[in-house]
């Protein structure tokens, strides 16, 4: 006790010293106790130092009574008496999760309480003992832990009671000397953690109330595991909330080779992936899969791996409940009252990766008020996920458990039937608000709409469809599954211009393909007509233009045997847009006008100004500037006048286009940018890559290199965006050589 202090025992005060974030001078100013004991306590020099010294320089640091033992031990040389060490063993393997555990470092630096929500089988204790194991040394008055089974298989949480004394008597009370009272224990509790630096870990929680009262007072850190949010704690007692996701598959993988081994997965790389997508990153399932292959080291792991894409959930149960995904689901559904059961039932089944309040109320047959409420109340029990605002999801293996939940088939439909009709509803009012000349639908699903979507303005219009294609595409297979013909058509038809104008193509050109086969299982001609004048556009946006004119075509041939003057004139509008690409130029105006003589008489000044502007493209396309602008031109004042402003923009576009052809650059430029304005108001953002490209042109013939240079860089990035490949294959070469663009896009009327 009087020889100097080893390395280590100094250290520890000047690392107290340096987290109060004093120097030298100023503890010895606070303190009392002189510069030169300081100094030589910490660099090991000063033999037996006063304890009343210390006892200052505690105060002056402000420690904790954990830490001032824990000083006096070091300088002293005395063994400190140990705090309670109640954490179990740290994962062994653990993987990944690195922006969760630095999510969670962050928030505890922040506050002193985080709740780690999340999925039975998520991995929430997991992570809560990594990162308690590896910040263990934040805490040296010791760490508290206690599962409070709140999801237990029997049913029956920990009491509060039996919590606390397990707390007690891990601090140091023994059970003769604790009150019996709740209120007194948990006072009695607080006040022995009071200014200590203590990690209480509260597991397996199931409501607010439930861990209120093991909540210390000031100077610990507590973290709280539960599937539930416990709302109660965020908003009362001011916790952050960490909400845990499914690992993605890097992290997946990684969790696979360390307990498996990196050269088993890289020996058969393809079985490894499909383990790893069958687990939809799912802790607990991945552990399942890694336990059966290292109990079958011989096993191929293709064989686990059919198993599990043949079985899913029915490969993940084991006789043990705590290691089965549908048990460890089970624990959380069996409380839910029926309305929520139902609903979480239903969300099982729906197709697309998500859903919006307003589907789900339409999928429940419910309110939207009532259908939030127990979609919030589905996210408290961590069985949904509110991953954006006003939209949830589930995670892959939840949703599987979902769908094996037993409801009446005819009740399951008649919920499918009317998401779908939201669905088909809601894409027939964005279609006449985003656009109202549009020749209407010819086949309309006019089922009862319960909840329907009525866009505001057109930014809300854009909105929804961003935020439900997904959804739509799934919805429009489904149909089709079910044998629902009308929507999927109805969808395909109302939803093309917003996918063409968003670069949504592929999406758009299956959807056609299911349209053709609805239009064929109605046995509507008409509809069939329309359908293969959609597909003849789809594949003209995928550069595919034989296809685009064999479609083209036979709608035309279809078309002829109808009545149908209007689709008619449509069919013969779309061939002479298809011809352009071919280089076909007088057989496609030879179409436009025939598009054009049709719709003359029916009294449609829009429809009929699209297919005149159609035949003005293609006198430029023939060298006739000045026939072909003027017949633009008297087109452009008919959109002008009803507010067609996407026509309006495609025309003044080729405008400028033969302004440009005949060197009249000054009075092309300008029209360009109005153009530019024009898409950008309307969102037909996959021509604008074509105006910069035009105007990138200007530039370079006015010898502002630096500007086409610019404006080119533009348009390969709008046309990469949109998937337009020989476009941006044709942009790269001109930033590479310097050459003209190619032809822009050409008005038509809309399909």
């Amino acid at each position: 006790m009087g020889g100097p202090l080893t390395d280590q025992q100094g250290s520890t005060l000047r690392q107290f010293r340096l987290r109060a974030r004093l120097t030298q001078e100023a503890l010895a100013e606070a303190s009392g106790v002189s510069v030169r004991t300081i100094r030589g306590l910490e660099s090991g020099a000063r033999r037996n130092p006063q304890r009343s010294s210390l006892q200052q320089l505690a105060d002056a640091m402000g420690l904790s009574p954990g830490d001032r033992e824990l000083l006096m031990a070091a300088v002293l040389g005395t063994p400190a008496a140990p705090g309670p060490r109640q954490l179990p063993a740290p994962p062994t393997l653990f993987a990944g999760r690195r922006p969760d555990v630095a999510e969670l470092t962050e928030m505890l630096d922040q506050t002193s309480t985080v709740v780690i929500s999340g999925t039975g089988g998520v991995g929430k204790t997991w992570l809560a003992l990594h990162w308690a194991n590896q910040e263990s040394d934040r805490f040296p008055d010791g760490q508290l832990y206690v599962n409070l089974r709140g999801f237990d298989p029997s049913g029956r949480p920990m009491n509060v009671e039996a919590a606390l004394r397990g707390f007690l008597e891990g601090i140091g009370v023994p059970p003769s000397e604790q009150p019996t009272d709740l209120h007194a224990q948990s006072a009695l509790y607080r006040s022995l953690l009071a200014d200590r630096r203590m990690l209480v870990l509260i597991d397996n929680a199931v409501d607010s109330a439930q861990v209120v009262p093991l909540l210390p007072g000031s100077g610990s850190t507590v973290i709280v595991t539960s599937r539930n949010q416990l709302t109660g704690l965020v908003t009362s007692r001011g916790a952050r909330r960490l909400t845990l996701d499914a690992l993605p598959d890097e992290d997946s993988t990684a969790l696979l080779a360390a307990r498996l081994g990196a050269d088993r997965l890289a020996a058969e790389p393809d079985a490894a992936a499909q383990l790893v997508r069958s687990c939809a990153g799912m802790p607990l399932a991945l552990g399942i899969v890694a336990g059966r292959a290292q109990a079958h080291p011989e096993f191929p792991l293709a064989e686990l791996a059919d198993e599990l894409r043949e079985m899913r959930l029915n490969a993940l149960d084991e006789d043990d409940e705590l290691a089965s995904v549908r048990a460890v689901l089970s624990w959380s559904t069996t409380p839910l009252k029926p309305p929520m059961s139902r609903l979480f039932t239903l969300l099982g089944i729906v197709p697309g990766p998500d859903i919006g309040v307003q589907a789900a109320a339409a999928l429940n047959g419910q309110s939207v008020m009532d259908t939030r409420r127990l979609l919030r109340a589905l996210e408290q029990v961590s069985l949904v996920q509110h991953h954006v605002p006003g939209r949830y999801r589930m995670h892959d293996l939840v949703r599987l458990y979902a769908a094996e939940q037993t409801l009446p088939q005819a009740e399951r439909e008649a919920a499918l039937h009317g998401l779908v009709t939201y669905y088909t509803a809601g894409a027939r009012a964005v279609n006449q608000s985003l656009f109202p000349h549009r020749a209407p639908s010819v086949v309309v699903h006019d089922a009862a709409v319960s909840h329907e979507f009525v866009p505001s303005d057109a930014d809300a219009a854009w909105a929804w469809f961003h935020a439900e294609n997904a959804c739509l595409v799934a919805s429009a297979r489904l149909a089709m599954t079910m044998g629902w013909y009308a929507p999927v058509w109805e969808q395909a038809y109302c939803l093309a211009p917003m996918r063409t104008r968003q670069g949504y193509l592929h999406d758009d050109h299956e959807t056609w393909r299911m349209a053709l086969a609805a239009a064929e299982h109605l046995g509507d001609t008409v509809a069939r007509g329309l359908a293969l004048c959609g597909l003849g556009f789809a594949d003209h946006h995928l550069n595919d233009n034989e296809n685009a004119a064999l479609h083209q075509q036979e709608a035309v041939d279809l078309l002829a045997t109808t009545d149908r003057t209007m689709e008619q004139a449509i069919a013969h509008s779309a061939l002479s847009n298809a011809l352009r690409p071919l280089d076909r130029v007088q057989e496609g105006l030879r179409h436009a006008r025939r598009s054009l003589e049709l719709l003359e008489p029916l009294g449609h000044p829009v429809l009929t100004a699209q297919a005149l502007s159609q035949v003005g493209e293609h006198q430029l396309d023939l060298g006739d500037y000045a026939v072909g602008r003027a017949t633009l031109e008297r087109a452009l004042a008919v959109f002008r006048e009803h507010g067609d402003t996407d026509s309006a923009a495609i025309t003044l576009s080729n405008i400028a286009r033969s302004l440009r052809r005949e060197g009249e650059f000054a009075a092309a430029l300008p029209l360009y940018h109005e153009v530019l304005a024009l898409y950008t108001a309307v969102g037909n953002l996959a021509n604008i890559g074509a105006v910069h490209a035009s105007i990138g042109d200007i530039q370079l013939a006015q010898g502002d290199r630096d500007g086409a240079a610019q404006s080119w860089r533009t348009a390969l990035e709008v046309h990469i965006a949109h998937h337009q490949l020989s476009l941006a294959e044709e942009t790269e070469r001109k930033l590479a050589k310097l050459t003209p663009p190619r032809v822009p896009p050409s008005v038509t009327p809309n399909v």
